[in-house]
C-alpha cells in the first residue's frame, strides 16, 4: 500500500505543470496561427497539410486510386479533360515508333493500328494520350493531335529488378497522369492488366483489344511467366468492352472463355491509286524478321524459283530480341541473285514497295488480322497465304490460301502465269477493303462504342 500511496502522490504533483504546458502549446498554437492570417496574400514556399491530415505524397511512387498522384519524373499531370467526348489513353509500349516518321524504325502491324485509332479518335472531337515507352522523344509531346507521354526507356534496367523500376513505377506514373475517362490496351499480357487495374482503380473504363488468335486461348501459350497470364486474365476478365477483330475470334471468346466480344475490323487507308499486279515484276513478302512468321519460306521459294524475283522487306528486331532470321535471309540473298532482302520501310513508302508485287507472300501460319494483308489488298495486289482470316481470302477470291511449301510454289507459278487473274483478284481485294476496312466506318463505329463508356464514367464523378 506504501508504493502504492506514493505513486499517487507523485501523480497529484505532476498534474498542475502538466496543464500548463498544455494551456502553453495551445496559446502558442494560436499565436502562430494568427501570425499566418496576418500575413499578405502570396505564394507559399511551405506545402500546406491537405485535408484530412495526410502529408502530400511528394517523392512517392504514384497510387492506384481515384486521387491523382503527385507529378513526377518524366510524366505531368495532365489538366482535367475538356472535350465532349472525354479522353481516351492508349497505353502501348512501343507505340512511339510508329509515330516518329521513320526516326525509330520499329513498327508492327498493332502498333500501326494503334496510331490510326488514336489519331482518328482525335479527329473526331476525343482527347487521345498514349503511353509509351520513352525512346529520347520527350517527357511529353504533341504531334498528330495526340499527347504522348513517356513511362521508361524500352530495356533500361537490371534483369529481375527492372519489373518494379523502371517499368512498373514509369508505367503507373504515366497512366495515372493520364487520367482518362476510358483506358485501352490491346494484345493479352501485363500491359493489358495494368491498364486495366489502373482503369478501375480511377473509376474509368477499361477497352481490351485483340491482337492476335492466341488472345482468346484460355492456356496463353505466349506468355510463359505466371506473373503475365495472371494479368492478362485480369485484363480480359476486367474489361469493360472487348473489341476482336475477326468473327472467329469472337466465336472463342464466347466458348473457350465465356466473354463476350464485339468484332471492329481493323482499318487500313486506301492509295488514291492501285498498284497494277499484271504489270507487277516480283514476289513480295514484307513482315517481321523473326521465326514465327517463317521468312524462311520465302527463301526458299526464291531458291526454288531462280527465276522470279523476289523482294523481301520488313523490321529488324532490335536489341534484345534477336536479328537471326535477318541475318539468315540476308546470307542466303548473298547467294541468290534473284532475292533481294531490304530492311524496314515506313509506312510512307509501302506503296512503293506494293508497285512492284505481281504477288503478295504472307508465310506466318498464326495471326490475328494480318496488316500487312490489309496493305497488299488496299494496294490492289493479291495474296497468297497461309492465314486466312475469317476465310475471306478463299471466299472473296482475294488470292489463294497455302498450306505448305509446295503448295506457295505451285501456286505461284499458277498466278504468275495468269496475270489476268492477278488484275482481278487484285481489284476485287481493293474493293473488299474499301467496304469493310475503310478507316472512316471503323472509326466511327470505335467512337459509337467508346461514348457510353465515357458518359458513364462521367456520370459516376458527379
Amino acid at each position: 500500500m506504501g508504493a502504492s500511496g506514493g505513486g499517487d502522490g507523485g501523480d497529484r504533483r505532476r498534474r498542475p505543470r502538466a496543464r500548463r504546458r498544455k494551456r502553453a502549446a495551445r496559446a502558442a498554437g494560436r499565436r502562430r496561427r494568427a501570425a499566418r492570417r496576418a500575413r499578405p496574400a502570396g505564394p507559399r514556399t511551405r506545402a500546406r497539410r491537405p485535408a484530412g491530415g495526410r502529408r502530400p505524397a511528394h517523392g512517392r511512387g504514384p497510387r492506384l486510386g481515384a486521387r491523382r498522384a503527385a507529378p513526377r519524373g518524366a510524366a505531368r499531370a495532365l489538366e482535367a479533360a475538356v472535350s465532349a467526348r472525354g479522353r481516351v489513353c492508349f497505353f502501348a509500349p512501343y507505340l512511339w515508333p510508329a509515330f516518329s516518321r521513320g526516326a525509330v524504325p520499329f513498327a508492327g502491324g498493332a502498333e500501326t493500328q494503334q496510331r490510326a485509332l488514336a489519331v482518328g479518335l482525335a479527329a473526331r472531337g476525343f482527347e487521345v494520350v498514349v503511353a509509351t515507352c520513352d525512346y529520347g522523344q520527350g517527357a511529353r509531346v504533341e504531334t498528330d493531335g495526340v499527347t504522348v507521354l513517356a513511362t521508361h526507356p524500352p530495356f533500361a534496367g537490371w534483369p529481375g529488378l527492372r519489373f518494379v523500376h523502371p517499368r512498373l513505377t514509369g508505367n503507373l506514373r504515366a497512366l495515372t497522369a493520364a487520367d482518362a475517362d476510358v483506358y485501352y490496351a490491346r494484345g493479352a499480357g501485363l500491359a493489358a492488366g495494368l491498364a486495366c487495374d489502373v482503369a478501375h482503380a480511377r473509376g474509368a473504363a477499361f477497352v481490351f483489344g485483340t491482337a492476335h488468335d492466341r488472345d482468346t486461348d484460355p492456356a496463353m501459350p505466349d506468355l510463359r511467366n505466371p506473373r503475365d497470364r495472371w494479368w492478362a486474365r485480369r485484363a480480359l476478365r476486367g474489361a469493360d468492352l472487348r473489341i476482336a477483330q475477326t468473327e472467329s475470334q469472337r466465336a472463342r471468346y464466347a466458348r473457350d472463355l465465356g466473354l463476350d466480344s464485339v468484332v471492329v475490323p481493323n482499318l487500313v487507308a486506301l492509295p488514291p491509286a492501285p498498284a497494277d499486279p499484271a504489270r507487277g515484276r516480283a514476289l513480295v513478302w514484307l513482315s517481321t524478321y523473326k521465326a514465327a512468321k517463317r521468312p524462311e519460306w520465302f527463301v526458299e521459294l526464291a531458291r526454288r524459283r531462280p527465276d522470279r524475283p523476289c523482294v523481301m522487306a520488313g523490321v529488324v528486331p532490335p536489341p534484345p530480341l534477336t536479328p537471326a532470321a535477318w541475318e539468315a535471309a540476308r546470307r542466303a540473298a548473298a547467294a541468290l541473285p534473284n532475292l533481294e532482302v531490304r530492311g524496314h520501310v515506313d509506312h510512307a513508302r509501302i506503296g512503293e514497295l506494293f508497285a512492284e508485287a505481281a504477288l503478295f507472300v504472307h508465310t506466318s501460319p498464326a495471326e490475328g488480322f494480318p496488316n500487312t494483308l490489309l496493305e497488299a489488298w488496299a494496294h490492289g495486289v493479291p495474296a497468297l497465304s497461309v492465314f486466312d482470316p475469317d476465310g475471306v481470302l478463299a471466299r472473296e477470291g482475294l488470292g489463294e490460301r497455302v498450306d505448305s511449301l509446295e503448295a506457295l510454289a505451285e501456286a505461284a507459278d499458277r498466278w504468275w502465269d495468269d496475270p489476268a487473274r492477278r488484275a482481278a483478284a487484285g481489284a476485287r481485294a481493293r474493293a473488299w477493303v474499301e467496304r469493310h476496312h475503310a478507316p472512316g466506318r471503323v472509326l466511327d463505329r470505335v467512337a459509337e462504342l467508346l461514348d457510353p463508356l465515357v458518359a458513364r464514367r462521367r456520370a459516376r464523378r458527379r
